[in-house]
């Protein structure tokens, strides 16, 4: 048996899992599942290799049986629940009587029980009786009650003459269809997932997925999770695709979506029905990994897509002119309450700092190392940071100083923030791009405050700075390992070389 097949790991933690492939010709009795995922309780490789060993050999047999006819207990749907889907396979004669008292509890399996079992014995014809057999369904293993070696013996001849004489006789009934009574719905599989799952991600990515799957629960509704399939997810694909936005808010929010639809609403971006899909894809995987599903139905074939020019990022000089000399923009510099509006791109082109990471600045951030005035982006006090890279000292321009940074931050001492924003869901910056995106379109600028970003990066290897030098001044992650040395030294020690690299941004012909 390949290992490298029938051994798998656990994505999420450290447990091995035996991956058991399902026959073509038995799948019928899996509902035509590919495979079934047990895990083996253990986080040691070796221990693992013996134990699925024996698991597969289990299950070969229960294919075995499936093929030839032979009956196949109901198997206990709490502990094996992949073979408790069986819906055609046959079941035990008439006197095989299930008896869920006889299940010790060290098995993962219900024992039946056979009693007595009266046939001629096919080498002598004689006509024996033994009265207590138990039986396990998956590997066959049988027990005589206080049995001698030959009992053992004679049962275990005796036993498939039994099986085939009496399925002779009698047509395979089928085993009903497993209750989705008893299967948790997707809303309540929730908070399992966010507890296994989401413990260490950002409130935005917990709310995100959230919503992910109140839109399919809005589609489709709040179906068993045994009833998702890949049947399931194509009918919702298709209803995505015309799934109205800003479905919650406003006057949409007390109607039900075939009212909405009569008013032609906006339908959602492809780039939001694939956000959807591939969050509802991370949830359902947490369903495979905790053997609720066998596989993910929201998984998809790629499809190549034809090639198109990327949109614009990079503001071009002509557009920052029109932008930092537009009235739109300066009317903020001597605002009372909305002073944001004027400084937030100002330190954007200066820095290439995020949106999300200057919104939230506090005016502790500013300070001084060795004569050079900086602020420092760090995930303290509640804030959210990209990456651990983003953490970091971003040296000031001396354009900014000399435009009063220094003097605005003093007369903020005292405050939590520097500016004037309420965060919205954990975000500061999120106001802030509501606002930028109208005063753009209002001027006809397409490139978005993230733009400042990338014309700070490119404006830097223009004037042939190292690309580390760059990834130091925006945050980004190392490429090769030995980036990573040295990343949990003093930061501080950076700044006289990032210093020399922001003034080397000049912005003085358009700002």
């Amino acid at each position: 048996m390949p290992y490298g097949t029938y051994l798998i790991r656990s994505r999420h933690a450290s447990q091995w899992y035996a991956r058991i492939i399902i026959p073509h010709d038995v799948r019928e009795h899996f509902r035509q599942r590919r495979e079934i995922r047990k895990t083996l309780n253990t986080s040691c490789k070796k221990t693992a290799k013996r134990r699925v060993l024996a698991v597969w050999l289990a299950y070969q047999d229960v294919f075995d049986a499936l093929r030839k006819g032979q009956p196949v207990t109901t198997v206990f749907p709490a502990d094996w629940g992949a073979l408790a889907d069986l819906t055609t396979a046959i079941e035990s004669p008439e006197s095989l009587s299930l008896h869920p008292s006889n299940r010790h509890p060290r098995d993962s399996v219900v024992f039946s029980r056979i009693e007595p079992i009266r046939v001629s014995c096919p080498r002598t014809r004689e006509v024996l009786t033994v009265n207590l057999v138990t039986i396990n369904p998956v590997t066959g293993e049988i027990t005589v009650a206080d049995a001698t070696d030959a009992d053992i013996r004679l049962v275990k001849e005796l036993v498939p003459s039994v099986w085939r004489e009496r399925a002779a006789l009698t047509s395979p009934p089928a085993l009903p269809e497993a209750s989705t009574s008893l299967s948790p719905r997707l809303s309540e599989l929730w908070g399992a997932f966010e507890e296994e799952s989401l413990a260490n991600v950002k409130d935005k990515t917990r709310q995100t997925i959230r919503q992910a799957l109140a839109v399919f629960i809005d589609i489709v509704g709040d179906v068993p999770a045994s009833q998702l399939d890949k049947k399931l997810t194509r009918s919702f694909a298709k209803e995505l695709a015309r799934y109205p936005a800003q479905r919650t808010k406003g006057k949409w929010g007390a109607m039900s979506l075939e009212e909405i639809r009569r008013h032609d609403p906006k339908i959602i971006s492809h780039k939001t029905q694939s956000n959807i899909f591939n969050n509802l894809h991370n949830f359902a995987g947490w369903m495979v990994e905790a053997e609720i599903l066998s596989s993910n139905p929201f998984t998809r074939r790629r499809v190549q897509k034809a090639q198109q020019p990327p949109s614009r990022k990079t503001w071009c000089d002509a557009e920052l002119k029109l932008w930092f000399s537009s009235e739109s923009y300066l009317q903020y510099r001597d605002s009372s309450t909305e002073r944001w509006k004027y400084w937030l791109p100002l330190l954007a082109i200066y820095s290439g700092a995020r949106l999300e990471e200057l919104a939230a600045l506090a005016p502790t951030d500013v300070s001084e190392y060795k004569g050079i005035y900086f602020f420092e982006i760090h995930g303290r006090d509640g804030r959210s940071v990209k990456t651990l890279s983003s953490w970091r000292y971003v040296p000031l321009h001396p354009h900014l100083i000399e435009r009063g940074l220094l003097d605005y931050v003093s007369g903020r001492k005292g405050k939590e923030r520097l500016f004037e924003l309420n965060p919205y869901r954990g975000e500061y910056g999120k106001r802030a791009s509501k606002a930028f995106t109208n005063m753009r379109k209002s001027l006809g600028l397409k490139p978005t405050f993230h733009g400042y970003r990338h014309t700070v990066a490119e404006a830097l290897r223009l004037k042939d700075v190292s690309t580390e030098h760059i990834a130091w001044l925006l945050g980004h992650a190392g490429v090769t390992i030995t980036d990573h040395y040295g990343s949990d030294a003093d930061k501080r020690k950076r700044l006289p070389i990032l210093s020399e690299v922001v003034n080397m941004l000049d912005w003085s012909d358009v700002v």
